[in-house]
């Protein structure tokens, strides 16, 4: 008598077990999704070594507001093209160049304890060309991404593994990831 009560609440359940597999095969994984636009983040930080560099050599200081504001504008209407709402994109450009600042100062302090022989950045000038299309390439990722589905935060751990570029610091990337899963497509 027990054993048939048992067999009728499994079979009971099958019609849900099933429908929950349906979804599963359904629902749209972003752990293998996220990775290329966690990748683009960490090629755009990886152009850090060369502002820190240039700046260091024309005695530039790292916080240049008017390029961040500029950098943040940009953004913003690019955002828009691509159907993102600019207002929640904007922390998430500000996360970023936060990253970028704490990587530059990192290097700065590196070189003071031991200057990089042999090694010469490139021109600040080509490297914000290079770093404003990566960032017009990021921004497309998210549009794409999130015309599937929000961010979530069982993505964090392939974020974290696919941004990792030398002087990003944990909390760093706990700030980057943050901001990001506040983006929202625009209504």
């Amino acid at each position: 008598m027990v054993l048939i009560r048992l067999n009728q609440a499994m079979v009971g359940l099958l019609p849900l077990l099933f429908a929950s597999l349906f979804l599963a095969a359904q629902t749209p994984s972003f752990a293998a999704e996220i990775t290329p636009l966690a990748e683009k983040v960490s090629h755009r930080l990886s152009y850090m070594k060369d502002v820190a560099g240039y700046k260091a050599q024309n005695h530039l200081p790292i916080e240049d507001l008017a390029q961040e504001a500029k950098v943040l504008e940009s953004a913003k209407s690019e955002a828009e093209k691509l159907g993102l709402d600019p207002g929640t994109v904007g922390p998430f450009i500000v996360a970023q160049i936060n990253a970028a600042k704490a990587v530059e100062y990192r290097y700065l302090a590196d070189w003071l304890a031991q200057p990089e022989a042999g090694w010469q950045p490139r021109s600040l000038d080509r490297v914000r060309q290079d770093i404003a299309q990566l960032s017009k390439d990021i921004l497309q990722q998210v549009a794409q991404d999130l015309k599937s589905g929000p961010f979530t935060p069982s993505e964090r751990p392939n974020f974290f593994k696919a941004v990792h570029e030398h002087n990003l610091k944990e909390a760093d990337k706990q700030q980057l990831f943050s901001a990001l899963l506040a983006i929202r497509l625009a209504k």
